[in-house]
């Protein structure tokens, strides 16, 4: 659900932002995971927020159009200073550079790069499963999801790091993905 700029500011609580195209598995993701509001942003919608969030996630792991805003150069130019933290992928080298420039807080996820505060090991399609071992702060937690039509590793990811970045528990966030 692609929510309009007024139900935003209507709510008492403030929402997790998914800053992608809209209509993500991302925020169908998230909304499972954490109480309370997620709405989604295009890179616009998202220059023109004017609003708390608790946190951003940040969909950089599809190739931007040319001649657009990026989804990750909406959230560092908007939304950060609105948000608690910030969710990006590491393996994208504006979400790199997004991560080492922002002066806030950042919760980084990755394919394989021990840097990322969440990274997954053995990535596997088995079946029609997606497969693999969730790492974050030392902790441990296999993750098993339906592959769908096409295997979408990122966005569960990012859902997953929006969740951990806002304090739910490793094992929770997994258990949650998994069902």
């Amino acid at each position: 659900m692609v929510w309009n700029m007024a139900s935003i500011h209507s709510k008492t609580e403030a929402p997790v932002a998914v800053v992608g195209r809209g209509g993500t598995i991302t925020a169908g993701l998230l909304r499972r995971l954490l109480p309370g509001p997620v709405v989604e942003l295009t890179p616009c919608q998202a220059a023109l927020y004017e609003g708390r969030c608790r946190a951003v996630v940040v969909e950089n792991f599809d190739p931007a159009a040319q001649r657009t805003l990026s989804s990750c150069a909406a959230a560092r130019w908007a939304l950060s200073r609105w948000s608690g933290v910030t969710v990006v992928g590491l393996d994208d080298p504006e979400g790199r550079r997004f991560a080492g420039a922002m002066p806030g807080a950042v919760y980084a996820y990755s394919d394989g790069r021990p840097q990322a505060d969440l990274t997954a090991k053995n990535v596997r399609l088995r079946g029609k499963r997606l497969e693999f071992v969730a790492l974050a702060q030392g902790e441990l937690a296999r993750v098993r999801v339906p592959a769908g039509e096409r295997p979408r590793l990122y966005d569960h990811l990012a859902a997953l790091a929006g969740a951990l970045a806002l304090g739910v528990p490793l094992d929770d966030a997994a258990a949650k993905l998994s069902m």
